[in-house]
């Protein structure tokens, strides 16, 4: 139902995945969920996201930048490649409105994954080891995320469930953390600006995740103004029918009134 047929490749897995078009139904998960989160992500792309050649995936499994891509590939289906958001200088003085844009597809480019150097994948699915020192590590899912969202120590939580031994000195953790980043590059980023009036620098933190749920949503709001607009059309035609079918009924019952007093005298 609607499948695009373009297919695209996630960075990280390799998988070749295309989109269909959002319904109705995607419109009313987008507006009613309690919140623009992992889980909402989720559950809208195992709707609409599916593997090219029909296999099976656990999109939960998957890493979090793959997760980010098919989101920003979602948005880019909807709303085309340009990206666009609005905000106001924050210099003292200015307050000027300053537009921030850039393609979707040129900042995925940007974003590409790495090889890393000294590591060998283990008998575990997705764990890699370094050869050097005995460490192993895989990369952070969105099971992971939804784990940890509310976790008193969220980040010692993840490294708990991706690293092994999770309590490794200082250094090995920033070895195991840039061959993370180099396998899956973290797609929210700090993108700086100039504002053109008084040149101060602008800095905006960019979360795909995020800026994707809200602008589908703000979308999806549109559908209850659809559903407004049906329901006024219908109590229209209906009060338009049976409006005419009354005034019919009402310019026969006299007569039949009469009829029926004549025949009773």
């Amino acid at each position: 139902m609607g499948w695009n047929n373009q297919v695209f490749y996630l960075a990280v897995s390799g998988l070749a995945v295309n989109l269909r078009q959002l319904t109705g139904s995607e419109d009313l998960l987008l507006l009613e969920a309690p919140s623009l989160d992992t889980r909402l992500a989720l559950t809208l792309l195992t709707k609409i996201a599916q593997v090219a050649d029909g296999s099976e995936v656990a999109w939960d499994t998957l890493s979090i930048t793959d997760l980010d891509i098919l989101l920003l590939r979602t948005r880019q289906a909807v709303f085309g490649d340009r990206l666009r958001a609005d905000v106001t200088c924050p210099g003292r003085t200015c307050g000027a409105p300053i537009e921030v844009y850039f393609q979707v597809s040129e900042y995925l480019a940007n974003y590409l994954p790495g090889k890393v150097r000294g590591t060998e994948a283990t008998e575990e699915s997705g764990w890699l080891r370094f050869r050097d020192i005995p460490v192993s590590f895989r990369l952070p899912t969105g099971a992971d995320q939804i784990a940890i969202a509310y976790h008193s120590h969220p980040e010692r939580e993840l490294m708990q469930r991706c690293i092994r031994p999770a309590d490794i000195p200082a250094k090995q953790l920033r070895r195991v953390e840039k061959a993370m980043e180099t396998l899956a590059p973290n797609l929210a980023q700090n993108l700086q600006g100039k504002c053109s009036e008084c040149g101060a620098i602008v800095e905006i933190y960019f979360d795909p995740q995020q800026f994707t749920l809200r602008e589908l949503r703000n979308q999806s709001a549109f559908i209850y103004e659809e559903i407004h607009l049906l329901a006024m059309y219908y109590l229209m035609v209906r009060d338009s029918y049976f409006g005419a079918t009354a005034s019919a009924t009402d310019a026969i019952r006299p007569e039949a009134a009469t009829n029926q007093e004549v025949s009773v005298r």
